[in-house]
């Protein structure tokens, strides 16, 4: 026996409680609609049965009442019927089963009974004085002393002499109709009940399966598979579903390609670049430094024999390393910029924007900032940095006309915003997946930049026709 059955044996042959969270939702709701539907049927059973209860109680009791009075008014007066006379009238009003006519005295002692009834009345002497208390018609449900069981008693004086006539009914023989009934109206709820929770299993059907097919489908849509849109049926809020979750699936696929086509394109143009760096140092800072070799080997031959000569060698040595130290150092800075390690985003992009001005001496470059410039997190200052180095860039090589531009940074306690404004020629397409199809991988890396964080980045025109790429990054 392994451990699992070891846990499981001591719960084998033992009553476990009913959960219904791992039940279907199909009989969740059955569930939950069976409860109040019992209940509404118990409590519409009891209230009907208590009144039909009190309302045949009445209405006996007056039924009773009265022909207990016409039998007392049929007798001649100082004549006592016998039993056989009795009999003759209980059989003239046609009671039910079991009923007892009784003609008593002023002490509550029978005088005459019935034949079909027992010798002595089924009720005691302070019963009866509590029914004929007043020597007047009355009639009252009451517990046979004698059999326990409940009896409709009705009482009623005879005129000109103190005697009267008791009419005895058992109460199950007058509710039997009654309780037929009872049973059909029992019978017509459960069948109301069978029937609603029939309708509610059919509309929950028509629930139920679309989610089903909704589920086995979206357990099926993994990346690379071909996803076939779910037909929309079912009722309106499950077609809103099922449509958004295809609307869903299709995004995740496009941006799943637009992915694979952005990670190839960056692949390729890390190799373009790693190709570009190595002429760049091959065909630049090689040759700097063999030509540096050379003059200073030429330099010391000279260095006796022709001093001034190896002076002026010495200063085109000089030049040459000058020239070289730039260019390892604007190598360096397009890899990564230590201004902004150094001395933060603020001067990073001040450095940036006077770059730019020094490059095209025409183009007028503002630069200001918004609230209290402070330190980020410096994966995030180096987004921003980015961003606001390729819009820079772009302005660069495809705003020729521009003449102006403006960057503006803001600060403040939940984000960071960038603006870069530049009067050249409208660019507002912001499709992602055209930027990578066309090779504009530094546009598309800016979306992904401010997706990655979490911001929004957005390029488009303004009233004056500039374009304007503003970028809104958390600083939380």
């Amino acid at each position: 026996m392994n451990e699992n059955q070891m846990h499981e044996a001591p719960l084998q042959g033992a009553a476990r409680p009913v959960d219904l969270s791992d039940s279907p939702i199909r009989a969740q709701l059955l569930w939950a609609a069976l409860f109040p539907l019992a209940a509404f049927g118990l409590l519409t059973t009891l209230v009907i049965s208590t009144a039909l209860y009190n309302v045949v109680s009445s209405l006996v009791i007056q039924r009773n009442t009265a022909q207990a009075q016409v039998v007392a008014q049929g007798f001649t007066p100082g004549l006592a019927p016998t039993g056989a006379a009795l009999d003759s009238v209980l059989q003239s009003i046609q009671p039910v089963g079991g009923s007892q006519l009784y003609l008593i005295d002023a002490q509550g002692k029978p005088v005459a009974v019935s034949s079909a009834g027992p010798g002595s009345l089924p009720l005691t002497g302070a019963e009866l004085a509590q029914l004929a208390q007043n020597w007047a018609p009355a009639g009252q449900l009451m517990e046979s002393s004698a059999t326990k069981d409940e009896v409709m008693v009705s009482f009623a004086p005879m005129p000109g002499q103190k005697m009267g006539v008791v009419l005895t009914e058992p109460w199950s023989g007058i509710m039997a109709p009654a309780f037929y009934y009872q049973l059909v109206l029992v019978g017509l709820l459960v069948l109301g009940t069978a029937l609603c929770l029939g309708m509610l299993a059919l509309s929950l059907g028509r629930v139920v399966r679309p989610i089903a097919v909704l589920a086995e489908n979206a357990s099926g849509a993994i990346p690379g598979s071909v996803f076939h849109p779910i037909p929309e049926h079912g009722p309106r809020e499950i077609r809103t579903l099922i449509n958004a979750f295809n609307q869903m699936v299709i995004r995740l696929a496009e941006q799943q390609s637009t992915l694979r086509q952005y990670a190839h394109k960056a692949l390729l143009s890390q190799e373009d670049e790693r190709q570009r760096l190595s002429h760049e140092l091959h065909d630049g800072t090689v040759q700097d430094l063999v030509g540096l070799a050379q003059r200073v080997e030429l330099c010391r031959n000279e260095l006796d024999s022709d001093p001034q000569l190896a002076r002026r060698r010495l200063d085109e040595l000089q030049k040459l390393l000058a020239q070289t130290l730039a260019s390892v150092r604007r190598i360096s800075i397009a890899l990564r910029p230590p201004v902004l390690e150094d001395f933060g985003l603020s001067i990073a992009l001040d450095a940036l924007t006077k770059d730019l001005q020094q490059e095209k001496p025409a183009l007028r470059c503002d630069y200001t900032i918004s609230g209290k410039a402070r330190r980020l997190a410096p994966e995030l200052e180096l987004a921003v940095y980015r961003v606001v180095q390729e819009a820079l860039a772009n302005v660069r090589k495809h705003a020729q006309d521009a003449t102006r531009v403006q960057v503006e940074v803001v600060f403040s306690e939940a984000e960071i915003q960038a603006t870069v404004k530049n009067d050249g020629a409208a660019f507002i397409n912001q499709d992602v997946r055209a930027f990578v199809r066309s090779g504009h991988l530094g546009l598309a890396g800016m979306y992904e930049r401010a997706s990655l964080f979490g911001g929004k980045l957005e390029i488009a025109s303004d009233a004056e026709e500039n374009t304007v790429v503003a970028l809104r990054l958390p600083c939380l």
